[in-house]
């Protein structure tokens, strides 16, 4: 097996380790042998090999197998996939990740949400007018808003004031002030809030999108239809 291996660079010849060693003779078939074992595998009819062997084999380090990984690095592997795996919605009912357990219902709790939401609403508000900043409203977050349900199909919710401590695509989550956590559905419902001296209205059927979906969503013109 040593005839097919080619003499060491001059560095290592000079050590004194390899000095005291005695290198086995190479033959000028041994050092041929890649060229020759490359070119003569290439088919000669639509390529060159010599080329080839020039520019891709000579003088380059070469993958010859490919390395079985241990079972230690396969457990690895399969442990970052886990980690990094995302919850099924199915998962995400089973575990309740998004329910607000009932000793949270309290409206003293979010009340420094609500004003963090006021600064951010007054950002936004900024210099613009009360009509360009109702276009805005489409993509502003509520999580912190106060809101009021002025009219609404079902009777039982209208009337309702509480701060929007949850937003999904259909409903409002709102903690009243009496400490009730009350699911007010976007449809058919019509909300409303104060800012400044202007009262707006939000018609909860245009605003059926995740919170995240309305920034990037390009909204149209619509009627509006009273309830």
């Amino acid at each position: 097996m040593s005839k097919l291996y080619s003499r060491l660079p001059r560095y290592i010849q000079s050590s004194q380790v390899a000095k005291n060693e005695k290198q086995p003779p190479v033959s000028e078939t041994t050092r041929k042998f890649v060229p020759n074992f490359v070119m003569g595998s290439i088919e000669t009819t639509t390529k060159d090999p010599s080329k080839i062997f020039a520019t891709k084999v000579k003088d380059k380090v070469l993958l010859l197998d490919n390395p079985l990984k241990s079972s230690n690095e396969k457990k690895k592997r399969m442990l970052l996939k886990k980690k990094y795996k995302v919850m099924s919605a199915k998962e995400k009912k089973q575990t309740k990740i998004y329910e607000i357990p009932k000793e949270c219902h309290k409206y003293e709790l979010f009340i420094p949400l609500h004003e963090l939401w006021l600064q951010y609403i007054e950002e936004l508000y900024g210099k613009s007018n009360p009509i360009v900043f109702a276009q805005k409203l489409l993509r502003a977050d509520f999580h912190g808003a106060i809101l009021t349900v002025s009219k609404s199909k079902c009777a039982s919710y209208v009337g309702v004031t509480g701060i929007v401590i949850q937003e999904t695509e259909n409903m409002f989550k709102l903690i009243t002030k009496g400490d009730s956590l009350k699911c007010i559905p976007k449809g058919h419902s019509i909300f409303t809030f104060q800012l400044r001296d202007h009262m707006y209205i939000l018609y909860g059927d245009q605003f059926r999108y995740r919170s995240a979906s309305r920034v990037t969503k390009k909204f149209k013109n619509k009627p509006s239809i009273d309830l």
